[in-house]
């Protein structure tokens, strides 16, 4: 079995130009832990996730160091929040596009993409060879699903 049949073809992408709120509206209204994010044509730019989106509302020096773990100087309320979120709101989301783990093929096997899966932690994107295309993705339901006897 490979990636092919078992891989979400056409998946839901948003333009990397289109807005953070057109990406974090995916996000809510859908459940989505990700989208990718493609270019006008139609290439893989990164993924845009609930992580990215977390980090936006995080004051900058928070998320600027990494070894800054103590956050208990923080008085954040709901609507601080809510505004560092809308001051990003109308930047392009390709801006935020994180970079994407091992892409796959359409005739990857099964068993890459399991590996890929648990190392990864996210969907990972099928990616056409020839033209660079966004295809598909494979997420972990995709591949439960179809141990599991699921037809699609």
């Amino acid at each position: 079995m490979t990636c092919s049949e078992i891989m979400t073809s056409n998946p839901v992408t948003v333009r990397d130009t289109q807005p953070v709120a057109a990406a974090t509206a995916l996000l809510r209204d859908n459940h989505f832990r990700s989208v990718p994010v493609v270019d006008d044509a139609g290439k893989m730019v990164g993924q845009f996730g609930i992580q990215a989106l977390l980090a936006l509302i995080l004051p900058k020096a928070a998320v600027a160091d990494d070894h800054l773990s103590n956050l208990r100087y923080l008085n954040d309320d709901l609507a601080d929040l809510q505004r560092r979120l809308v001051e990003e709101h109308d930047q392009p989301v390709g801006k935020y596009a994180e970079e994407v783990g091992p892409v796959l093929h359409p005739d990857t096997a099964i068993s890459q993409v399991v590996f890929h899966l648990t190392e990864s932690r996210n969907n990972l994107p099928v990616v056409d060879k020839d033209s660079g295309k966004l295809i598909g993705m494979v997420s972990y339901w995709d591949i439960i699903g179809r141990i599991l006897g699921d037809s699609k």
